[in-house]
């Protein structure tokens, strides 16, 4: 009898586990906007938008152990596709137009860098990528006839779905389904037959090549992968502030989602989804009560992170915390239970 009632409570698995908490997050996120300001909403909005182009530097960093700064890349892309169309020509506002578009116009663009990106790792790896950015930069700054220079784009139509145009309100459950979508999507690639490839790849690629493994094809995938996210999340992020500006392309807005994915933490599948909701949180309130200070806080957030816990993130912080708390209260338990 003992045995049996061991067994029956250790039935709900892992998995389960891990299902019921995502199921409970989203429809906690799917009933926000109910509770919250506009304000608060639309930031909810940029957290869930973040984290595409966050899983990105996670995918590249955590088969590849490359540092991936070049996702501002694909977010510009993206955003300035909706910005020509969606505004400045006033040619279409569709989602199942501008979706499309701009992701193939990503993955034909980072299959073409990838060739070049892609055959450098480490130091080189993300050289590379900061200055092929800053080029992108360069060219959509300077060519203000068409891109509006500094100045960029404004007056951006609300989206439509169907030809119906989306409501606020319907615009965030847009993101949110395709945020959760591509979550979902990249647990799947990261359990896959490629990803154990890149794996292989990381570890040995002289190694891997002799055993068959197209290695350069394969290094390139991961860098297309990385970068549809981003420009998925980028067309998003430009109907969300009605608005897009050169520093879409800028490094530095690259190396954010580096800093949030280390903030999250790249032990971890949910780094990226923790990583984004905490950098994008961070800088709020610190640019809300000390508006000069939000870059010092934030280098010096990562920095500790670094030196503390490093790859653990605050995702690590939190796992160890809980496994504490958990700990204490089995071990009361079973304290109880062998004096009873």
């Amino acid at each position: 009898m003992g045995a049996n009632t061991r067994t029956d409570r250790m039935l709900p698995s892992q998995f389960d586990d891990k299902l019921i908490a995502a199921i409970g997050l989203t429809l906690l996120a799917a009933l926000i906007p109910f509770f919250v300001s506009e304000y608060v909403r639309t930031l909810i909005q940029r957290c869930l938008l973040w984290i595409p182009p966050i899983f990105g530097v996670y995918f590249i960093y955590s088969l590849l152990r490359q540092v991936h700064f070049a996702q501002s890349i694909f977010i510009g892309l993206g955003s300035y596709i909706v910005a020509f169309l969606a505004g400045k020509y006033f040619l279409t506002s569709e989602l199942l137009i501008l979706l499309p578009l701009s992701l193939l116009a990503c993955v034909v663009v980072a299959y073409v860098l990838g060739i070049f990106i892609m055959r450098r790792t480490g130091f080189y790896f993300a050289i590379m990528g900061i200055a092929v950015t800053m080029v992108f930069w360069s060219l959509v700054y300077k060519m203000r006839q068409i891109t509006g220079g500094s100045d960029g784009i404004s007056d951006i139509k609300n989206p439509t779905l169907l030809g119906i145009q989306l409501s606020e309100q319907g615009f965030y459950y847009i993101c949110l389904l395709i945020s959760v979508g591509l979550i979902v999507l990249m647990y799947r690639i990261l359990h896959s037959p490629f990803s154990m490839q890149l794996k292989a790849i990381r570890g040995d690629l002289q190694k891997a090549e002799s055993i068959g493994i197209p290695v350069h094809q394969m290094r390139r995938l991961a860098f297309v992968v990385a970068g549809a996210n981003a420009g998925l999340s980028g067309v998003l992020l430009a109907f969300l502030y009605n608005y897009v500006g050169p520093t879409s392309f800028a490094w530095e807005f690259g190396a954010q989602f580096v800093q949030a994915a280390i903030i999250g933490g790249v032990n971890y599948f949910v780094g990226p989804i923790v990583g984004a909701f905490a950098f994008v949180g961070l800088e709020f309130l610190v640019s809300t009560w000390f508006p000069n200070l939000w870059e010092i806080v934030i280098g010096v957030t990562v920095a500790l992170v670094v030196v503390t816990v490093g790859e653990e993130g605050v995702t690590g912080i939190a796992k160890n915390l809980l496994g504490r708390v958990f700990k204490g209260a089995n071990l009361k338990e079973r304290t109880y239970s062998d004096g009873k």
